[in-house]
């Protein structure tokens, strides 16, 4: 974080965390150890980057209001969801918050083949991605009444108009989830929305 000299004010304010393998795991699984290095130095040049217009537009906004001002912030929260020798499954968790803008949630999910250390698609875990629609349906509504937070083709027309390489998901112990942000399925005031199918 960083102060503004003459206000006593925190200008801006950004924390992330990044996943790497230890020492002994990475002599075991070099390619994943070295798509992790690439995936944590991606991250952190961003985060940094990001931070930096931050303190720009702080500045600008203390000068421009310095009774209203909020001090800017970002975040990313890098969640561990499974790791074993089958697979590696990661979670960013992201937060931005730049004063008057809206803020911005959002997750995205990494999942990669412990061996090899390459990507995997939801093709890769989900053989038959017909079904998922409705389960995902069926596990959102087991939670909430559908009737007032979405409509019924709401999880379908989603599903059908996503590209395959644009879901948030994970590959987890218990089985697949798919993320939703807030807007993707319900009005924006409901937040996002989280299925896991076994």
């Amino acid at each position: 974080y960083e102060w503004d000299e003459v206000h006593p004010v925190i200008l801006a304010m950004s924390t992330y965390s990044t996943v790497h393998l230890q020492k002994e795991d990475a002599s075991v699984y070099p390619k994943l150890a070295g798509v992790l290095e690439e995936l944590a130095l991606l991250q952190k040049n961003s985060m940094e980057d990001e931070y930096e217009n931050l303190l720009s537009f702080g500045r600008e906004e203390l000068q421009a209001d310095s009774e209203n001002f909020r001090t800017q912030r970002s975040n990313l929260d890098m969640h561990v969801r499974r790791a074993d020798s089958t697979a590696v499954s990661l979670l960013a968790d992201s937060y931005l918050d730049c004063a008057f803008v809206n803020d911005f949630y959002g997750k995205t999910g990494y999942n990669f083949d412990t061996e090899t250390g390459r990507e995997l698609q939801i093709t890769d875990v989900v053989l038959d991605m017909s079904r998922i629609p409705k389960l995902v349906l069926a596990e959102l509504s087991s939670h909430m009444w559908s009737g007032e937070v979405y409509s019924e083709s709401a999880v379908a027309d989603y599903f059908r108009d996503t590209a395959k390489e644009d879901l948030a998901w994970t590959l987890d112990y218990n089985g697949v989830t798919f993320y939703f942000g807030a807007g993707s399925l319900a009005e924006e005031g409901f937040g996002s929305l989280t299925a896991t199918i076994p």
